[in-house]
């Protein structure tokens, strides 16, 4: 089955739409590219607040984003009506679920820092795992970003805000099941 974007209203939202993709996908280049260039900077101090390593912090803190953005996902599923619980829609809930992406970015923050800045960006076929991570990393705050510039520019926002807000999800699903998971699972680490 093919995926296509819902199309914008007009032809002017038509070129907002793909200058906000431009830019999404900007951001994710130049975060590839830093890690690629940047030196790993493997055994330096990092912070790991109280958790036992760094693997630990960061497993823990993308599990936390990817709750943080599910829920998010329901609240969202709500305010557009499209699941009926609670019978009525609670005045804060928008509130709540701006708040929610907030906290899901926020919490994602100190691990990007990790991983570009302490192991880097590596495109190797040698270990696929890998290359998942670092690409869907990449690409989720690319996502990210175009969901955010989407939301405020009208005639674009309606039709594809829930459509880059899935993509930004489905990449922080990738991401921490190329790494959360299986650190959780006890099979990396």
């Amino acid at each position: 089955m093919a995926f296509a974007m819902p199309k914008p209203r007009s032809e002017r939202g038509g070129v907002r739409l793909a200058l906000i993709l431009v830019v999404g996908a900007v951001v994710a280049l130049l975060l590839g590219t830093y890690g690629a260039l940047h030196p790993p900077a493997v055994g330096q101090s990092t912070f790991k607040m109280f958790f036992e390593s760094m693997l630990a912090f960061k497993s823990w803190f993308t599990t936390l984003a990817l709750v943080l953005a599910v829920t998010q996902l329901v609240t969202g599923l709500r305010i557009r009506d499209l699941i009926r619980w609670p019978a009525q829609i609670p005045l804060w809930l928008p509130d709540l679920h701006h708040l929610l992406g907030t906290l899901a970015v926020l919490a994602s923050l100190p691990v990007a820092y990790h991983c570009l800045w302490s192991l880097g960006f590596t495109l190797s076929l040698s270990n696929p795992r890998v290359l998942v991570h670092a690409v869907a990393g990449c690409a989720f705050y690319g996502a990210f970003v175009s969901k955010v510039l989407a939301i405020r520019i009208e005639g674009v926002r309606d039709a594809v805000v829930p459509v880059l807000g899935g993509v930004t999800l489905a990449l922080l699903v990738a991401v921490w099941g190329s790494s959360a998971l299986l650190f959780l699972a006890g099979r990396i680490g």
